[in-house]
């Protein structure tokens, strides 16, 4: 039914601590997600923009707005499959 926890999709439905999650702009269920790393300037200075830490972009597939997330409350689901039975 669902499958891991920040695991790169073609379109999925995505669930925020246990519950759904819909496009904040579009009210949109599907989403895309990729890696977006969260740059500061004293380690682009010094050409180490590769040590800086990284968020969850979870991409809506509608309008194509992102939203971040840091931490490991997202997960992604199937379209197909659904949601599961626990997501509010």
């Amino acid at each position: 039914m669902g499958t891991s926890k920040r695991k790169r999709h073609r379109s999925a439905l995505v669930t925020v601590a246990g519950r759904r999650f819909t496009c904040l702009v579009c009210g949109q269920r599907e989403f895309t997600s990729r890696e977006i790393l969260l740059n500061t300037p004293g380690l682009e200075l010094f050409d180490l923009a590769w040590a800086n830490r990284s968020s969850l972009g979870v991409i809506c597939m509608a309008c194509g707005y992102v939203h971040e997330f840091v931490g490991k409350a997202v997960e992604f689901w199937t379209v197909s499959g659904g949601y599961p039975a626990t997501a509010t």
